[in-house]
């Protein structure tokens, strides 16, 4: 007879389990971040230069390249410490243009282009971790910034 209760319980609750689940954090209550991409007669840049993220929230970063060149962000150790859910890529007039998914470390965005990095972060660091931008010179000219997952 225990063995019965024990047995209709666990299949209760296997059955009920997802009926629980606060549903897919990875698409809930998505953080807008923007990270501008550009030159003045300072050198080059990323706007911001800091970022800050926390484990479990979603974001999408919104690579905005404001300059007359491509630009790249590549995200090294940041990307281990991720889960990119995917990338949109639209055309000028907001049209749909593709969508990648998969293990994403770099992405170059062409002139005047925008691109949205949809992201959940899983694991902190330990301080600051640098998102450069890997195109010869650009990084020299001022391309780089730093980011915490906390």
């Amino acid at each position: 007879m225990k063995r019965l209760i024990t047995a209709i319980t666990f299949t209760a609750l296997s059955i009920a389990g997802p009926a629980f689940s606060a549903g897919d954090l990875s698409r809930a209550n998505v953080i807008d971040v923007v990270l501008e991409m550009g030159s003045n007669d300072d050198g080059m840049y990323f706007k911001p230069n800091n970022f800050e993220f926390e484990t479990g929230r979603a974001y999408k970063l919104i690579l905005k390249n404001v300059d007359e060149i491509k630009h790249e962000v590549s995200l090294h150790e940041m990307g281990e410490r991720i889960f990119t859910r995917k990338i949109e890529v639209s055309d000028t007039q907001g049209n749909f243009i593709a969508e990648i998914k998969g293990s994403i470390v770099e992405v170059e965005v062409g002139a005047g282009q925008t691109v949205e990095w949809f992201f959940v972060p899983v694991q902190t660091t330990s301080g600051p971790i640098e998102i450069t931008c890997e195109i010869p010179g650009h990084y020299e000219a001022g391309m780089h910034a730093t980011a915490v997952i906390k």
